[in-house]
């Protein structure tokens, strides 16, 4: 009789949106390293910002997978497998890391996923990106002179030059480095435009001023040329109302993310920044912090979304704005596929819920190709359906992966593992034998005591999975029951033994 034995491992992998990796360990099922299994990520490629200044003249990129027999690998750029063998080629694989020497821009630039393959199937790590991170000196223009009356605001514009990555941090000298500009309720430095705002001039004000912007993705700074600021002195000095400069925009964050809203005015005298929230209130004092022209939020939540006010109040007037803050979430899991195995020619449904904001697209993966199921659901297993399974869900905030190896399993009954046992049953009481063997298909059973078969009476019933139960047990139950098994793969029997006890108490095994 042919014996297959095919055995279905799901392991579960998610992303947390703070590293956005993912995690798993051999299902517990398998009982030593000589069982075979899927591949199962271990490392798996980040996003990398390859600065263009770099000594290092390398990239590398993370793939390494458990698996038995060992994985092996190949790479995708583009939709593009990664023909190692090129000629001039700038890639190589080490285990199953993407070493890219002397990297260039025009070719390496893109985004980059590994798969990782043995004889159980293949998966797919998540998508990485490679970029090339680069702040450019300011533009050698002279820059000109500003002229301020005293009591007037002031904008002096830094104007960053290009840049990648975005987030670039600023803050200005006087005259000379390292004389930094202190930031206080009357000048103030945004991280948005980098640009420098004084509420209102004074003579102390004079001099030279440069924005440093200063990229901390690739640790380098720049300078810009000066720009004199020249106050004009008046007597007397006017008075002027309170106006916004300085306006956060709409704002979209991230549950559990921190975020700053910017706002400063110009006017005399200094303008007080007032914060308000305008369909709700403020987050506790815990979770807020109001900095004069800064609002900061701590671990955003999605009731922290609405509408927020500043307002900017002096003597002379007030000016206020407003901006949405909208807080969305990182895809989580709410339901996973598991571990589990099932036998040729069952049903089964592998399903993956998600939540998030956006709403997640679920999507899925068998070997690493595309699925256009919305669900995986088999009706009569069979042995072609085994494989590695993928199900990803995702919003424009990022991925999560839910990984599950299918083997479909077919043998004949054995009772190796769990043969039937001996059993204590009170007389006048009732009693279950259980008979579980290892079998798929299911099989069907039948039971003799001693050399009588057993058949289904108002006290006896063999159960459809079965189990023997015994009701109001006599002292001519005792005796020694077998459990037959057979299904299309073979047959097996195993013998337990019913001992029936004087008196009234709970069944128990020995």
């Amino acid at each position: 009789m042919l014996h297959l034995t095919l055995l279905l491992h799901v392991l579960v992998l998610s992303l947390s949106p703070a590293d956005a990796s993912m995690h798993g360990e051999v299902p517990d099922f398998y009982e030593d390293e000589a069982t075979g299994y899927g591949p199962v990520f271990e490392e798996q490629p980040v996003d990398i910002i390859y600065p263009e200044e770099s000594p290092e003249a390398k990239i590398t990129m993370s793939c390494r997978a458990r698996a038995n027999p060992p994985a092996t690998y190949k790479w995708i750029m583009e939709d593009m497998e990664i023909d190692l063998n090129a000629q001039g080629s700038h890639y190589s694989l080490v285990g199953g890391n993407l070493v890219i020497s002397n990297p260039i821009k025009t070719k390496h630039v893109g985004q980059y996923f590994c798969l990782a393959t043995n004889k159980y199937g293949t998966v797919i790590s998540r998508e990485a990106s490679v970029q090339f991170g680069y702040l450019d000196l300011f533009s050698s223009e002279e820059r000109e002179s500003v002229h301020v009356k005293e009591g007037q605001g002031a904008v002096l514009l830094c104007a960053s030059p290009p840049h990648y990555p975005a987030e670039l941090s600023f803050r200005w000298i006087l005259n000379e480095f390292p004389t930094f500009i202190p930031l206080d309720k009357r000048r103030f430095v945004s991280q948005i435009t980098g640009n420098l705002y004084i509420s209102k001039v004074d003579s102390s004000d004079s001099g030279n001023y440069s924005c440093i912007a200063s990229s901390q993705s690739i640790s380098k700074s720049v300078f810009s040329n000066y720009i004199p600021l020249v106050p004009i002195a008046e007597r007397p000095i006017r008075k002027y109302p309170a106006d916004l400069k300085v306006k956060f925009p709409d704002t979209t964050a991230l549950v559990g993310q921190n975020i700053t809203l910017e706002c400063f005015a110009l006017g005399n005298p200094v303008p007080e920044i007032r914060w308000k929230k305008l369909d709700g209130q403020l987050p506790p004092n815990h979770e807020v912090r109001m900095a004069g022209a800064h609002l900061h939020l701590y671990n955003v939540q999605f009731e922290d979304g609405g509408s927020y006010q500043c307002e900017a109040v002096n003597s002379k007037g007030k000016d206020y704005h407003a901006a949405r803050v909208s807080v969305e979430a990182f895809p989580e899991w709410v339901e996973h596929i598991s571990s589990t195995e099932k036998d040729l020619s069952s049903d089964y449904t592998m399903s993956c819920i998600a939540s998030g904001k956006p709403e997640p697209r679920i999507r899925w993966l068998k070997n690493g190709e595309p699925s256009d199921r919305k669900e995986m659901r088999f009706s009569s297993l069979t042995f072609d359906d085994s494989g590695m399974y993928q199900c990803i869900a995702e919003n424009h905030h990022g991925v999560i992966y839910a990984n599950a190896e299918l083997r479909v399993y077919a043998c004949a009954p054995t009772f190796e593992h769990n043969p039937v046992k001996r059993v204590l049953a009170p007389k006048n009481g009732r009693v279950v034998i259980q008979c579980r063997p290892k079998a798929a298909p299911k099989p069907t059973f039948s039971w003799s005591k001693d050399t009588e078969l057993l058949y289904n009476s108002t006290r006896v019933f063999i159960w459809e999975d079965g189990s023997l139960e015994i009701l109001n047990v006599t002292s001519a139950d005792e005796g020694r029951y077998t459990c037959f098994a057979e299904n299309d793969r073979g047959k097996a029997n195993s013998t337990g033994s019913l001992l029936v006890t004087g008196k009234f108490h709970l069944m128990s095994n020995a």
